[in-house]
C-alpha cells in the first residue's frame, strides 16, 4: 500500500507537462509520466526520484489508442489500482495557418486524437476508479483558442472546445462521488518551442528579441503585456489539486494575461 498520493501526467517529456510533474512530486505525490521521448522521461523520472518521489515512465504516443490503453493498465499495476490526480497535459497545435480546405483530414484527425480522444481514453480507464474511491482531482490542459475561434487554427480550436465539453460532462458525472474535473486554458506560454519561434521572428524582422516579443504580445492583444510562464500554469494545477480546489469543479480557468477579454 502506497503512502503517498498517486498522480498521472500525460505529455510530460517537455514543457509545461514536465514542470507539472516535478511540482506534483515536490508536493508529495508519486508520479507516472507519459510521453514519446523515453530519454527525456527517464531524465525527468530521475529528478522526481531525487525529490523523494517514486516515478513510472510510460513511453507512449497518445494518438495510438491501443498503446495508450495498455499504458493505463501498466500504470494501474504500478499504482496498485490507485489514482488520486490526473493531469492531461499532452497536446499538439496541428496546422498553424492553412484555412479549412487547405489541410488534410489526416492532419485534423491527428490533432483530435492527441488533444481530445487521448484525454477521453485516460478518463475512461481512470475516472471510474476515482469515483469508486470517492475522491480525486482531474485537470485537463486546454488552450484559450478553446474559448474562441481563430482563423488558421480550426483543428486546434475544435479539439480544445471539445475538451471543454468533455471536462464539464465528466465534472457532472463524477461530482456526486467527490471527484473534481477542471479545465485550464493557457494562452501563449514561454516554453522553449515558443522562445525559439520568437528568436526566429526577431532574426527575420531584424529586431531584438525583446522587440519581437513586444510585437507578438501586442498582436495577440494581451492586456498584461507578457506571455505566461510554465510556473503560472503549474501554480493553478497545484491549487486545483490541493485543499483550495476541493469545492471547484467543471470550471475553465483562463491563464492568458487577459487575451480573451
Amino acid at each position: 500500500m502506497r503512502e503517498r498520493p498517486i498522480a498521472l501526467v500525460t505529455g510530460a517529456s517537455a514543457g509545461t507537462g514536465s514542470e507539472i510533474a516535478l511540482a506534483l512530486g515536490a508536493a508529495g505525490h508519486d508520479v507516472a509520466i507519459t510521453g514519446r521521448r523515453t530519454e527525456a522521461l527517464e531524465e525527468l523520472a530521475g529528478q522526481l526520484r531525487g525529490q523523494g518521489a517514486d516515478a513510472l515512465v510510460l513511453t507512449v504516443d497518445v494518438r495510438d489508442a491501443t498503446a495508450l490503453d495498455q499504458a493505463m493498465t501498466r500504470f494501474l499495476e504500478w499504482s496498485g489500482g490507485r489514482v488520486d490526480v490526473v493531469v492531461n497535459a499532452a497536446g499538439t497545435t496541428g496546422p498553424l495557418s492553412p484555412p479549412i480546405g487547405e489541410f488534410s483530414v489526416a492532419d485534423f484527425d491527428n490533432v483530435i486524437a492527441t488533444n481530445l480522444r487521448a484525454p477521453f481514453i485516460v478518463l475512461s480507464r481512470l475516472l471510474p476508479i476515482m469515483r469508486a474511491a470517492k475522491g480525486g482531482r482531474v485537470v485537463n490542459i486546454g488552450g484559450n483558442h478553446g474559448m474562441r475561434g481563430r482563423a488558421g487554427r480550426s483543428s486546434y480550436s475544435a479539439s480544445k472546445w471539445g475538451l471543454r465539453g468533455l471536462s464539464r460532462s465528466a465534472a457532472l458525472e463524477a461530482g456526486p462521488d467527490g471527484v473534481t474535473v477542471n479545465y485550464i486554458a493557457p494562452g501563449p506560454v514561454a516554453v522553449p518551442r515558443m522562445k525559439a519561434a520568437w528568436r526566429a521572428r526577431a532574426e527575420q524582422d531584424g529586431v531584438s528579441e525583446d522587440e519581437a516579443l513586444t510585437r507578438y504580445v501586442a498582436n495577440m492583444g494581451i492586456p498584461l503585456g507578457r506571455p505566461s510562464e510554465p510556473s503560472d500554469i503549474v501554480a493553478m494545477v497545484l491549487y486545483l489539486v490541493g485543499p483550495g480546489g476541493r469545492n471547484i469543479t467543471g470550471q475553465e480557468l483562463v491563464i492568458d494575461g487577459g487575451a480573451t477579454l
